[in-house]
């Protein structure tokens, strides 16, 4: 009797050549960039290992025995989800399908054919197709320039994969067992796994060519762009070019910012491409990759990366939160800002400075961290920026983007002199106190330091002392009126050093109490731009602010010295002192003193006005002198026309003879007058009369 054997059910786990027979695959992937699909073809082999045997059994009573045959109907093969016309044939009779089992990612089919005996080898080809156009299902992808094949052996025992892909694409194995080039002709590249004695393993390869990308230039505002897409999605290519033509004034009036000018290239990618994100932005290259998939906030979100990035900020938290933050308010549909992002899903205390990045290993529990995180920093943005107000929150970004100090000391060169560089959280905290929260009067001074540390990002012992040493600066900021502050109290502030922020403050108010000490003193010195306040701003060190404050003080004893000088040369003066004067400089050394305390040179200023006291000092008893001198000079005179004229009468003067004959003097010299140029002179003796002859002598 011949006992018929029956199919042996091979399950694909259990599938092995010990099980009585072989299942060799080989899978081809071809990649079909014309139709936008991925053609597969699978070759599978199985061969029947399990010999006839003579068997000897009880048979109703008596005994049986003959020969019992084995033979296989079976094979397996999965197919992903998204395929569609699949289709199984044999090289011997045809091929029923249907469906084992299920899975979220496909299926998996079992293929009947006609009975396969011992030593018989059958052969089972199967084909099906993979859609692959652009934001097709299940991430495959088959166009001109992107490809993306994750393909999978077919072999129970052993089996080969291959992928083909067309000529121009560069292709690459991302994750799986490698594949390597093995055929480059026909303008087709064929890459092979070679026989891999293993069940069930799988490649993925990757291919781009970015020269097949198509260029459309758009202009927003001021910025240009060129957004590169995939010729078969001229669908994103469109909603790009309207969102950026939207988001780039939105974004520049929100932010009060404008684009940095030349070209930012928006390049279109796969899904799979940039992992768990939907867009990146590369600031080195200028570049915004967004996915297929992109929705139109998310354009927002990666244009404002051309601000906020890590050459801006050390931190992720403030650049995503700041980019999340702008999506919400300038990206389409202008949605509600972020919202408290609820209770921390990790392990320890709250802190978004550290933040949490995914990749293809990513757990549950860290996609569930790294979206609290954006959530956390966008809301802790939302709050600041809601305080602060519109205008202020885009002086905040202004100043970070130059890179100008938060405590610029009043003077407006220290802004316009910033260094644009990557700011830590706490110059981010400063940024938004004293260009935020200080204009916008907000009442609490530390409303935005409690919220830092609400979330981990400042520690109590950091902010030690920042609370007084503001409340110190702006105080000094009002005494200062329009001095700027020194450096080293900017340095200081800036660089969390409040002790030593403190200690110069404290030195530069002394100083400022000597300044207004010498303008009391002198109200009309114009101490604006003088040498003591370039001193003073420019005082980089604690040091320099004590030398300067002793040539403060100088210069407040010399400005005592130079004011009494002023009033000396002032006031009323007498009339001693006024002739003592004549011919003094007094203006001179007053506009020297004047100039000397200006450029803070206390002692020449010194010098000049004690050349002022001095002279009117000593102006009454120079005038005494100079009187004495006058009059004895007066009196020389008059002593020396005396004595001439006396002489001359000698010469010129008649004798006349008086009524008793004897002579006698004229008479202008008899009483002593003396007569001026226009009084006649004596009379003397006509030479046309007879002169009266003198007496007879007596005779002899």
């Amino acid at each position: 009797m011949i006992l018929a054997g029956m199919a042996t059910l091979a399950l694909p786990a259990a599938a092995l050549a010990a099980d009585g027979y072989t299942d060799v695959g080989t899978t081809t992937y071809t990649v079909n960039v014309a139709k936008s699909e991925i053609d597969v073809t699978v070759v599978k082999t199985i061969k029947n290992l399990t010999p006839s045997k003579f068997v000897t059994t009880v048979c109703g009573g008596d005994i049986c025995s003959g020969t019992e045959y084995y033979y296989f109907t079976e094979t397996y093969m999965w197919v992903p989800t998204q395929a569609t016309n699949v289709k199984a044939s044999s090289d011997s009779g045809g091929v029923k399908q249907s469906v084992y089992k299920t899975d979220a990612y496909g299926r998996e089919l079992k293929l009947t054919f006609a009975k396969l005996y011992y030593g018989k080898t059958r052969t089972v080809t199967a084909t099906y197709v993979i859609p692959a156009g652009p934001r097709a299902a299940g991430g495959y992808r088959a166009l001109k320039a992107y490809a993306k094949v994750c393909a999978d052996s077919s072999g129970l025992d052993s089996g080969a994969i291959n992928v083909v892909v067309p000529d121009g694409l560069v292709a690459s194995t991302t994750d799986g067992t490698a594949l390597n080039l093995v055929s480059d002709k026909g303008g087709v590249q064929t890459f092979g796994s070679g026989s891999v004695a293993k069940n069930g393993f799988y490649s993925c390869l990757e291919a781009t060519n970015s020269s097949a990308l198509t260029s459309a230039p758009v202009t927003a505002g001021d910025q240009q762009f060129n957004v590169q897409s995939w010729p078969e999605d001229a669908t994103w290519a469109t909603a790009i070019q309207t969102d950026l033509t939207n988001d780039v004034p939105a974004l520049e009036a929100l932010t009060g910012l404008q684009m940095p000018g030349g070209t930012v290239a928006v390049s279109e990618a796969a899904t799979s491409q940039l992992g768990e994100y939907s867009g990146v932005y590369d600031q080195d290259t200028k570049t915004a990759t967004l996915t297929e998939d992109t929705a139109n906030s998310t354009v927002a979100h990666e244009l404002s990366h051309i601000w906020f990035n890590k050459t801006l900020f050390s931190s992720a938290w403030i650049y995503e939160g700041l980019a999340q933050y702008s999506e919400k308010i300038a990206g389409a549909g202008n949605y509600k800002p972020c919202t408290d992002p609820g209770t921390y899903p990790g392990t320890g205390s709250v802190n978004i400075r550290y933040w949490t990045y995914l990749d293809v290993n990513s757990t549950k529990d860290d996609e569930a961290l790294a979206t609290w995180d954006y959530a956390a920093s966008c809301y802790l943005v939302t709050k600041l920026a809601d305080a602060i107000g519109p205008d202020n929150f885009k002086a905040v970004m202004v100043a970070a983007i130059k890179g100008q100090p938060a405590y610029a000391g009043g003077d407006p060169s220290a802004k316009a002199a910033g260094t644009p560089h990557a700011l830590a959280d706490e110059d981010f905290l400063d940024l938004i106190d004293e260009l935020g929260m200080v204009p916008a009067g907000v009442t609490d001074a530390d409303q935005a330091q409690k919220l830092f540390q609400a979330y981990g990002l400042l520690a109590t012992s950091d902010t030690a002392g920042r609370t007084v040493a503001r409340a110190a600066y702006h105080t000094l900021l009002t005494t200062a009126g329009k001095w700027g502050l020194p450096l080293a109290v900017q340095t200081y502030m800036g660089g969390w050093k409040f002790t030593d922020a403190r200690t110069a403050m404290d030195t530069a108010t002394k100083i400022l109490a000597l300044r207004d000490q010498i303008s009391k003193t002198l109200p009309n010195i114009n101490q604006a731009g003088s040498a003591l306040e370039k001193q003073f701003e420019s005082a980089k060190t604690s040091a320099d602010l004590d030398s300067l404050l002793k040539v403060a003080q100088a210069e407040a004893d010399a400005a005592k010295v130079v004011s009494q000088a002023k009033q000396l040369k002032e006031g009323s003066l007498n009339p001693l002192q006024a002739i003592g004067l004549i011919g003094t400089d007094l203006s001179g050394p007053m506009t020297q003193a004047n100039t000397d305390l200006t450029n803070a040179k206390a002692a020449e200023a010194t010098s000049s006005a004690t050349k002022v006291i001095n002279a009117v000092n000593g102006a009454t008893i120079q005038g005494v002198l100079r009187i004495a001198v006058v009059l004895v000079l007066l009196l020389l005179l008059l002593g020396l026309v005396l004595f001439l004229r006396r002489r001359m009468g000698r010469r010129a003067a008649p004798v006349l003879a008086s009524a008793d004959g004897t002579t006698a003097l004229p008479g202008w010299l008899q009483d002593g007058t003396n007569p001026s140029a226009t009084v006649a002179a004596p009379d003397v003796a006509d030479t046309t009369t007879t002169p009266t002859p003198p007496p007879a002598e007596p005779p002899v």
